[in-house]
């Protein structure tokens, strides 16, 4: 009986056709970017030594023919000048002195004015040859001919010219040595190839070795980044000033500043959990009083109290928001020329209670004519800010004071104050989101303040500096363009 036949489910089939493609796809995988330009490199040297070859061979064809036409014109000459004193006669025991290789490799043919043969010499008496010179006869105007012989390969140079009694003198040589030359030439080259391709090859890959050096680093950096996540890899400096090294120096540059961003990412976590901590567990202490009190009075207490913590996320939340906003370069300011002197009065006026409480006087000195291009709401808002921390961080008793500088091209705002001051440690970090300092833990405050300050100066492509010295006080300095 036979074996029952064993079904093949749509699966395996699948499975056995994707084994297929993936051997396939591995046969026929691209090359190597190195190897590619390394055969690219071959192909270029191979490509420029045949150029070299061809017009070195080109060269040397038109100097051995000019050389073969020297020689035959001067073999011409002299049998002129040998007719000329003897006639044929003279012509023919000249040349039977030659040597016998000069008679070998010259060709020499004198006819009258009738075209009748008066001496005739040739190492090859083919018809052929003769056929060729009877039609060229028969034309009378080409000074120069070349004609085949019987031997493969080998052509007579020929010059004609006629002498003063009619008859016409015809000298030729062979180009059997030019022949043999230009074959050398040839062979040479064709054994050199070999050896050329070679070394074209070696000195690809080197140079293509030497040339990716730091394309293979930067890989291992991007390699080590990615199985560790230590951020601190950077790429060896090649110090070659060129392309490659501007390379290598911008993408450690790029890895500098990832470092930079990660670490003010985890900072700026930090401090969030730090600072949402405690107004979430007020306001979770709160809502859990609210609900174990049964007086509406204490109820209504406590739900004001969430009510003012939730308020405090939210403002975080949407500072957090205006910040990224201005970053992120989507932020439409409404530009507007006003004088400045108002702002800063209506500033001092909005803050008087808490500088009064603090026995803080706080003084501007402003002119009342200068004037400043800029978003009122927003200039007014980083305004606050700066005289808000001023006044939280000057002690009772201290001074604040507001100026402006007015030139052609900016305009700047100054505001100093006789507070605590800023430790150097903290001074490149002030601006940061969500930063504060130790000193500023006590502060009431979310830490966005002097970053959404210097968003907003920035945004209007104005600067935001500090100068600061622990217990004399801080001087906080924004510049508008005009």
């Amino acid at each position: 009986m036979l074996a029952p036949r064993k079904e093949i489910s749509s699966t395996e089939v699948i499975e056995k056709e994707r084994t297929k493609a993936g051997k396939r796809a591995r046969l026929i995988q691209p090359l190597g970017f190195s190897l590619r330009l390394n055969l690219w490199y071959t192909a270029f040297f191979v490509f420029g030594a045949f150029l070299l070859f061809a017009l070195a061979y080109i060269l040397l064809i038109r100097q051995l023919r000019a050389s073969d036409h020297e020689i035959v014109r001067a073999k011409l000459d002299a049998c002129r000048a040998w007719y000329a004193q003897g006639g044929a006669d003279a012509l023919q025991d000249h040349f039977q002195s030659e040597s016998g290789w000069e008679k070998e490799s010259t060709f020499l043919e004198v006819m009258n004015a009738n075209q009748r043969l008066i001496f005739f010499h040739s190492p090859q008496k083919d018809e052929e040859m003769l056929s060729h010179l009877e039609d060229n006869h028969a034309s009378g105007e080409t000074d120069w001919l070349s004609v085949p012989s019987a031997e493969q390969h080998m052509v007579w140079t020929i010059a004609r010219t006629r002498l003063s009694d009619g008859a016409i003198l015809e000298v030729g040589r062979t180009t059997e040595d030019r022949d043999e030359l230009l074959r050398q030439f040839r062979n040479a080259f064709l054994f050199a190839i070999v050896p050329m391709v070679a070394f074209g090859f070696c000195g690809g890959a080197f140079l293509t070795y030497r040339a990716l050096g730091p394309i293979r680093a930067i890989i291992g950096a991007v390699r080590s980044i990615v199985q560790t996540g230590d951020m601190r890899a950077r790429v060896p400096d090649p110090r070659t000033h060129d392309e490659i090294n501007e390379l290598v120096t911008l993408f450690n540059r790029m890895l500098e500043r990832n470092e930079a961003l990660i670490g003010a990412m985890r900072d700026s976590l930090d401090n969030v959990a730090h600072d949402l901590r405690t107004p979430l567990t007020r306001l979770q202490g709160g809502a859990q009083l609210a609900l174990q009190h049964e007086d509406p009075a204490q109820i209504k207490e406590a739900l004001a109290d969430a009510v003012e913590e939730a308020e405090r996320l939210n403002a975080m939340l949407c500072t957090i928001m205006d910040i990224s906003e201005v970053q992120a370069g989507a932020l439409k300011l409404e530009l507007e020329t006003f004088p400045l002197a108002p702002v800063i009065a209506l500033l001092i006026e909005l803050y008087d209670d808490v500088a009064q409480e603090k026995n803080i006087l706080v003084a501007a000195q402003i002119d009342p004519a200068g004037q400043i291009t800029a978003d009122r709401n927003r200039l007014q808002l980083l305004l606050s800010n700066l005289l808000d921390n001023a006044l939280k961080y000057t002690p009772h008793g201290g001074r604040i004071d507001i100026g402006a500088r007015f030139s052609s091209d900016a305009v700047s705002i100054a505001l100093r104050d006789t507070g605590i001051g800023i430790d150097p440690d903290d001074l490149p970090r002030i601006w940061d989101r969500l930063y504060r300092g130790d000193k500023s833990r006590s502060q009431r405050g979310i830490g966005l303040g002097l970053s959404l300050v210097k968003a907003f100066v920035e945004a209007h492509g104005g600067t935001a500096t500090v100068q600061s010295q622990p217990g004399h006080g801080s001087t906080f300095t924004v510049t508008f363009p005009r």
